[in-house]
């Protein structure tokens, strides 16, 4: 299981946007999710946060709430301390852990927990024990919103889907080698689910409610419910 980003913390913003159709539009639904079915929370648990960008969005939004952000490697959280300190960092603490990882001594139960891309590089034993750790960490009715790479449901449908791309990260600037090198990573590196298996896991891990709201290339977001 990867635990460290591969670009530097500077840079990583631009190439996810660059490599993941959409990326800006999972963190604004999420948000708009959120303000529906949790308008009050008071603890949220973004993990695998990144450079924070999730909860630079959401913090005006969700005035009353403390954001607990985490991520496995160091000069991500390094950065993200650097990058929002200030007025914002009185309502954040920083954990530098794996999902699997977070220490849950040193944290509040959360009413909304928050895994936007940051599961992916898990198989799917590791996934399934990520899913059941957050579903832990939730309140009675704190919800769970993840965003994650999927297979289709057959392998043409899986070539198709893989040639978009494809041609959307040429058509966005990254350079041939570099997507066929991205590509390649799929099912190797990094080992999606379909989306029918992602509910399962979500039921089977015990939320109550679990749902795809959102779906683009090979990427989906779900929510689930406690």
């Amino acid at each position: 299981m990867a635990n460290t980003t591969q670009f530097i913390p500077e840079e990583y913003e631009k190439k996810v946007r660059r490599t993941i159709p959409y990326y800006q539009n999972f963190q604004k639904e999420t948000i708009d999710l959120l303000r529906t079915v949790k308008p009050d929370c008071n603890n949220w648990l973004d993990t695998g946060c990144g450079t924070g960008s999730l909860a630079e969005l959401a913090i005006d939004t969700f005035d009353n709430c403390t954001f607990h952000l985490n991520d496995p490697s160091e000069n991500m959280i390094n950065y993200v301390k650097k990058r929002l300190e200030g007025n914002y960092t009185r309502r954040m603490f920083f954990h530098n852990f794996t999902t699997l990882d977070l220490p849950v001594s040193n944290i509040p139960e959360f009413e909304v927990i928050t895994a936007i891309q940051s599961h992916h590089y898990m198989n799917r034993e590791e996934r399934a024990a990520a899913t059941a750790k957050c579903f832990g960490m939730l309140k009675e009715g704190g919800i769970y919103v993840t965003f994650e790479n999927i297979i289709p449901g057959s392998e043409k449908a899986t070539d198709i889907a893989l040639n978009r791309w494809k041609r959307y990260q040429l058509k966005n600037g990254k350079e041939d080698i570099v997507v066929e090198e991205h590509l390649k990573r799929f099912n190797t590196a990094y080992f999606p689910i379909t989306i029918e298996e992602h509910l399962e896991l979500l039921r089977e891990t015990g939320f109550s409610t679990y749902e795809l709201f959102w779906t683009s290339y090979m990427q989906a977001g779900f929510y689930a419910i406690k």
